[in-house]
């Protein structure tokens, strides 16, 4: 009976270290192995949080600055501009905040007090593309790179309607729109990456009046 006991001890011993070892696997290699959803789904892949500071020159002129938060699931876009129409100065100022990873964007009109949030419907498509397929995406071609603002950007040029974009992580550091035969060029002056931002930069305030945008009333159903 002791032997028979003894032997069952040894068993256990034996299949509890077969356990031990197969199951120790250092936890970097699981984690690296393979990208979570959430990770795929990013709209700027390679970009965390970023602060970029342009000038705005041509038909409107003035400044933007743009702030990126969680891969660009928030990002929020403060432009201050006068437009120049008929001889007649126009100051705008306004806001855009895009939302759930693009599926929302809200312009708010920070003179007028009010806002429009409208549903995106190319949020999907636009998610994790940094910059390899934008020719599909807006039908633009790679003409070369070009150094804007210390990065390094691909040149996309799109023929008609006449724009540029130069792109850096998915990010446009500068644009330059044929508009209304005038023309508008946005610069990026300043980058700072992987930077906290306040919260009330992604806040709308409390006092505008924002109104839903049915993407029917555009077709005229």
């Amino acid at each position: 009976m002791r032997k028979m006991y003894f032997h069952l001890i040894t068993l256990l011993m034996i299949i509890t270290m077969n356990i031990s070892c197969t199951t120790i696997e250092p936890v970097t290699d699981i984690k690296t192995a393979t990208k979570t959803v959430a990770e795929v789904s990013r709209r700027y892949p390679e970009l965390e949080s970023a602060i970029i500071k342009y000038n705005v020159s041509g038909m409107d002129t003035g400044t933007e600055v743009v702030y990126i938060d969680d891969w660009g699931r928030r990002e929020a876009i403060y432009r201050e501009v006068t437009t120049m129409m008929m001889g007649i100065k126009i100051e705008r100022n306004y806001m855009t905040l895009i939302t759930d990873n693009g599926k929302w964007i809200y312009n708010v009109d920070l003179n007028t007090r009010t806002a429009v949030k409208m549903n995106n419907a190319r949020y999907k498509a636009l998610a994790g593309n940094s910059s390899t397929n934008m020719g599909e995406i807006i039908g633009a071609v790679n003409i070369g790179t070009e150094e804007v603002a210390g990065k390094v950007c691909e040149v996309w040029k799109k023929g008609y309607p006449y724009s540029m974009a130069w792109i850096w992580k998915g990010i446009a550091l500068k644009k330059d729109k044929n508009v209304s035969s005038t023309g508008v060029l946005t610069v990026a002056t300043d980058v700072q990456e992987n930077i906290s931002i306040p919260e009330d930069k992604f806040t709308i305030p409390a006092d505008i009046k924002i109104k839903v945008l049915d993407a029917r009333t555009l077709i005229g159903d």
